[in-house]
């Protein structure tokens, strides 16, 4: 008889477990895990189109990039970049997990918990459209490849890149146009996946006096 309350006791215990692991009603929702991150910006031409903008690639296109390494995701020390005024560029967020491994396409492929907002910018001096595709061929706006406009020169500036992990429901109400520029990002409830800064600067022309 004592064996036979042990065993249907033990099964009892078996099933409250099973049952609470199926009806958790808050799963944990992870975050992706980034080793390393780099900002690469590559000159396109910009052809005007009604009351938007195709992007072409040119030959020997000037490119230029930085890497974020570290706990904190922290440029080389002194890293500062010109993007010149009248030009257009294609920006793309470049990711490695911990493994070294490319996984940018991850954010891409879980675009309604993503989204990046561009900080810190003077006012009227980019134009900024975003240029996802995922891998079923569908266009959708994240962040992780876009398309910039120089409009104005400015000061150097610490140009901010943050790549928000949403939560569920809340990239329904944000304006992937308008919202990109938002410096009040963290109403849209989530955890920042990366936090990139690097000081940015507006030229007029290539003979500015300053050294890429």
């Amino acid at each position: 008889m004592k064996k036979y309350i042990l065993t249907l006791s033990i099964i009892a215990s078996a099933f409250a477990f099973q049952s609470c692991s199926k009806d958790d009603p808050t799963p944990e929702i992870d975050q992706e895990e980034v080793g390393s991150a780099t900002l690469v910006f590559t000159e396109v031409e910009a052809e005007a189109h009604d009351d938007h903008f195709h992007y072409n690639d040119i030959a020997n296109a000037e490119k230029d990039s930085i890497k974020f390494s570290g706990e904190k995701f922290l440029p080389p020390v002194g890293a500062h970049m010109h993007l010149e005024v009248g030009k257009a560029y294609r920006f793309e967020l470049k990711v490695t997990d911990f493994a070294g491994r490319p996984s940018q396409s991850t954010f891409v492929e879980r675009a309604d918990q993503h989204f990046a907002f561009l900080l810190n910018i003077p006012k009227d001096a980019l134009a900024v459209s975003y240029a996802d595709v995922n891998k079923a061929g569908d266009k959708v706006k994240v962040g992780v490849t876009g398309y910039i406009r120089v409009l104005k020169q400015t000061e150097s500036f610490n140009f901010r890149y943050v790549m928000r992990h949403l939560n569920p429901g809340v990239k329904e109400s944000i304006n992937t146009t308008t919202d990109i520029f938002n410096a009040d990002f963290n109403k849209f409830g989530g955890a920042n996946d990366l936090d990139l800064k690097f000081e940015l600067h507006l030229v007029e022309g290539e003979h500015d006096g300053h050294d890429h």
